[in-house]
C-alpha cells in the first residue's frame, strides 16, 4: 500500500467518525483510484455508502470489489452490510451469495439464518430455505425466530398443518411474547382465519398496549359499514351511481391508487369520464399483446421455462389468498433468479413494459406518484382440467401481465373459449392466448380467464411492475 494510499484511507475513517461524510467519501474514493488492489479504501466506502442508505451505490462498490478480490476475501462485516444493502434493492443474487458464506462462519448466528431464509424465499427457493432452518433448529432448538421462519417457510410450501403446529407451539411456550402472536396471526390472515387471526392480534394489543403493527393488522380484517370501500361499493351495487362518484372524490386521498381507478371501473361511462380519460377504461386500448420471442428464439426459450416452472419449490394446489382454482400457483419465480432464461426474460418483459406505458397518460400520472423505478416480480400458474383464475385486479402493483408458456390445443384455438384470458368490464375483451404472447393491461382492470377442459396443462408465468 503507497503511503499516499494510507493516508487517505486514514484521512477518510478520521472524516466519517467526524461525522463529515462527504469529506470522507471523497477521500475513500481517491485512495480506490489510487490504487485498485488495495481493498481498504473499497470496504471503507461500502460501509460509509450502506450507513448513508445509499444501497445500490453501495452495491456497485461491492461488486467491483468482488470482481477484484473474490467475494471470500472480504471481511464479514462488509459482507454484512452488503447483503442488507441487497435485500433494500431486491438484489437477492449479492444477498444471498453473502449470506450463504456468513451462514456457515457463523451457523449459531440466528439473524444471518433467518435472514438467509427471508432471501431464499423471496426468491422461491423454498426447500433451501427449509433445509437451512432445519440445521439451525438443531443448533438453537430454544430460538424462537428460527421455529417461526420454519413455520413461514412450511407455510409458503402449502404445509399448513406443519406451519400451524409450530405456531401454536410458540404461542404456548411464548405466551407474553408478541411476535409468536402476531406471526401466528399473520399466517391465519393469509389462509382465511379471520376470526382466529383477530384473536392474536387482540392479544397482541394486550402484551404490547396500542402496538400499531397489531393494530393495523386489526384494522385490515375488522372492517365494519364504516368502511370507506364498503360503502362506495355499496352505493355501486344499488347504482347510486351519482352518489359513488362523490364518495370516491371525496376519498381520493386516501385510497391506493390501483383500488381508486379499478373502483371507477366499475361506474357508467359519464362518471369514468369525469373522474378521467375515457381511454383508461377501455380495454381494446388498454390491453395490449406482444410477442416477446422471435419465431427462432421462441421453442427453446418455451421449453427452457417450462423446465423452470416445473422444477419451482413453491407451486401450491390452490395457493390461499390467491385467485387460482383447480390449479398450481407458485410464489416469486422472477426477482432474484440465477436462471439465465428468466433473466432474459426479465430483460425482454421490462423493455415490453417500458413501451407499453409511454402512450398511456394514467399509468404514468400513477407511477410518478412515487420516485423509483418500477421493479418486476412474477409468479407461475399451471391450472389443469377444469382450472381457472377468479376475477381480480392487482392492487399492489401498476402495470400487470402474462406471458403464455405451454398450452392445451383447445386453448390456442380461436374458435374455442376455454382458457381465455377475459376482461369483463365495459367493452369486454376477450384473449386467445398463444404460446411465447405476452400481454400487457393496467393493473386495475379487473381480469379473469375461462375454465379448461383439456387434460393438458395450461402454463403461464404472470407479472407485475410495482413501485
Amino acid at each position: 500500500m503507497t503511503k499516499s494510499n494510507t493516508s487517505n484511507n486514514k484521512k477518510g475513517v478520521d472524516a466519517a467518525m467526524a461525522g463529515n461524510h462527504i469529506e470522507a467519501e471523497n477521500f475513500f474514493r481517491r485512495a480506490i483510484k489510487e490504487n485498485r488492489t488495495v481493498i481498504e479504501g473499497s470496504m471503507n466506502l461500502i460501509r460509509l455508502l450502506h450507513k448513508q442508505g445509499r444501497h445500490d451505490e453501495a452495491i456497485n462498490t461491492f461488486k467491483e470489489l468482488k470482481a477484484q478480490t473474490g467475494i471470500r476475501q472480504m471481511h464479514p462485516q462488509i459482507l454484512y452490510m452488503a447483503s442488507k444493502s441487497a435485500l433494500e434493492i431486491g438484489d437477492l443474487k449479492i444477498a444471498i451469495e453473502s449470506l450463504k458464506i456468513l451462514a456457515r462462519l457463523n451457523p449459531e448466528n440466528t439473524e444471518i439464518q433467518c435472514m438467509l431464509s427471508r432471501a431464499l424465499i423471496e426468491s422461491g427457493q423454498l426447500l433451501e430455505s427449509k433445509k437451512i432452518l432445519e440445521r439451525a433448529i438443531q443448533l438453537s432448538p430454544e430460538d424462537p425466530s428460527i421455529a417461526t421462519q420454519l413455520a413461514i417457510t412450511e407455510s409458503e410450501l402449502g404445509n399448513h398443518e406443519k406451519a400451524e403446529r409450530i405456531h401454536k407451539a410458540l404461542t404456548i411456550k411464548y405466551n407474553d411474547v408478541f411476535l409468536s402472536h402476531f406471526n401466528y396471526g399473520l399466517f391465519l390472515a393469509n389462509i382465511g382465519e379471520k376470526e382466529r387471526a383477530l384473536s392474536c392480534f387482540k392479544r397482541c394489543i394486550q402484551i404490547v398496549p396500542n402496538a400499531p403493527e397489531a393494530q393495523e393488522q386489526i384494522n385490515k380484517l375488522a372492517k365494519d359499514d364504516t368502511d370507506i370501500m364498503t360503502d362506495i361499493y355499496r352505493h355501486i351495487e344499488k347504482e347510486q351511481w351519482v352518489e359513488a362518484e362523490k364518495k370516491l372524490v371525496e376519498n381520493q386521498g386516501s385510497i391506493e391508487a390501483i383500488q381508486f381507478w379499478a373502483t371507477v371501473n366499475e361506474l357508467p361511462k359519464e362518471q369514468r369520464e369525469k373522474l378521467g380519460d375515457g381511454e383508461a377504461f377501455d380495454e381494446e386500448k388498454q390491453v395490449q399483446t406482444v410477442e416477446i420471442y422471435s419465431e427462432i428464439e421462441k421453442q427453446s426459450a418455451l421449453n427452457d421455462l417450462v423446465d423452470n416452472v416445473k422444477k419451482t419449490d413453491s407451486l401450491i394446489w390452490n395457493r390461499a389468498g390467491k385467485p387460482t382454482r383447480y390449479g398450481l400457483q407458485s410464489h416469486e419465480i422472477l426477482k432474484g433468479s440465477q436462471s439465465i432464461v428468466i433473466q432474459d426474460l426479465c430483460k425482454r418483459l421490462k423493455q415490453a413494459a417500458r413501451e407499453y406505458i409511454e402512450n398511456k397518460p394514467l399509468l404514468q400520472k400513477i407511477r410518478d406518484q412515487n420516485k423509483g423505478d418500477l421493479k418486476l416480480s412474477g409468479w407461475s400458474v399451471v391450472l389443469k382440467k377444469g382450472g381457472y383464475q377468479k376475477r381480480h385486479i392487482h392492487p399492489e402493483s401498476v402495470v400487470s401481465g402474462v406471458i403464455y408458456i405451454k398450452l392445451p390445443t383447445e386453448t390456442a384455438d380461436e374458435d374455442k373459449k376455454e382458457g381465455n384470458l377475459v376482461f369483463p368490464s365495459n367493452n369486454m375483451r376477450m384473449v386467445t392466448p398463444q404460446e411465447g404472447m405476452a400481454v400487457l393491461f393496467p393493473s386495475y382492470l379487473p381480469h379473469e380467464t375461462v375454465p379448461i377442459n383439456s387434460d393438458d396443462e395450461r402454463i403461464c408465468i404472470a407479472f407485475n411492475l410495482t413501485k
